[in-house]
């Protein structure tokens, strides 16, 4: 096997599942500059070696990723991420993402974004732009929904509140959630028996999956910029920022901060 540190992203090659393991701990994963372009280079190293066939990514034990960092939200103008947070459909493997720890704003967008995601029961989960008077954009808008049911994924965006990934089992969220030490084996299980296909055949069934999928996603995203624009220009982004980046209460309910 052979490892790579990309930036903050680490790379893992030379068996059929590539480990791919985002550990930026001073930025909480949140979206940088290293963070962008080490992903991106993390991810073209695991598709180069020959031998991979399936991607498995992670974060760090507590956080799989948190989004834009405060820095990024404060700035008076806005940088295109495009492909960072869509960088798992745009791969041309399958990609299965264990989101063992908390995911947050844009770090929830890229992580549903893979093929097969894996969460935990007791990690938080929140599409949280509204509480920074955002209104989100690189289909997120469909992406959640689709993932996780129409009424579960609208209620997400429009209360802003993190969900414990038991909650969204409990209300029939179609993805796989469970025991939170369980999330790295059970994902490693589902991308070894992914590997198991030839290269090519996942390659092409992947084409086939992505594309639908990312076809569905620039319909929303064309919908969703100029409304994230308007968002942006607005005043109360810059405020809430100050007021609520990193505050508990913004992500879990108050009856939930001491459990």
């Amino acid at each position: 096997m052979s490892e790579e540190m990309c930036g903050p992203v680490t790379v893992v090659t030379g068996e059929p599942v590539a480990r791919v393991r985002m550990e930026d701990e001073s930025e909480g994963n949140a979206v940088t500059s290293d963070m962008v372009s080490g992903l991106a280079k993390a991810l073209e190293l695991a598709v180069a070696d020959p031998g991979t066939r399936v991607l498995l990514v992670t974060g760090l034990p507590h956080l799989f990723a948190t989004g834009a960092s405060k820095g990024y939200l404060m700035r008076p103008d806005r940088a295109v991420m495009e492909p960072f947070m869509r960088a798992f459909p745009h791969c041309p493997l399958p990609v299965v993402s264990a989101m063992r720890g908390h995911a947050l704003g844009g770090g929830l967008t890229q992580g549903l974004y893979a093929d097969v995601p894996v969460l935990s029961e007791r990690s938080v989960y929140a599409a949280n732009f509204a509480n920074y008077g955002l209104a989100p954009e690189y289909g997120t808008t469909w992406l959640l929904p689709e993932r996780l049911g129409s009424t579960l994924g609208a209620e997400m965006l429009l209360t802003a509140r993190g969900y414990r990934g038991a909650e969204l089992r409990a209300r029939s969220a179609p993805v796989r959630i469970v025991p939170h030490d369980e999330v790295l084996p059970v994902a490693l299980g589902l991308a070894e028996g992914i590997a198991r296909a030839p290269r090519r055949t996942l390659e092409l069934l992947k084409a086939q999956l992505a594309g639908r999928m990312l076809r569905a996603s620039d319909a929303a995203t064309a919908i969703e910029i100029p409304r994230h624009e308007e968002a942006w220009e607005s005043p109360d982004r810059r405020r809430l920022v100050a007021e609520r980046y990193g505050r508990p209460e913004e992500i879990w309910r108050p009856e939930e901060k001491r459990t």
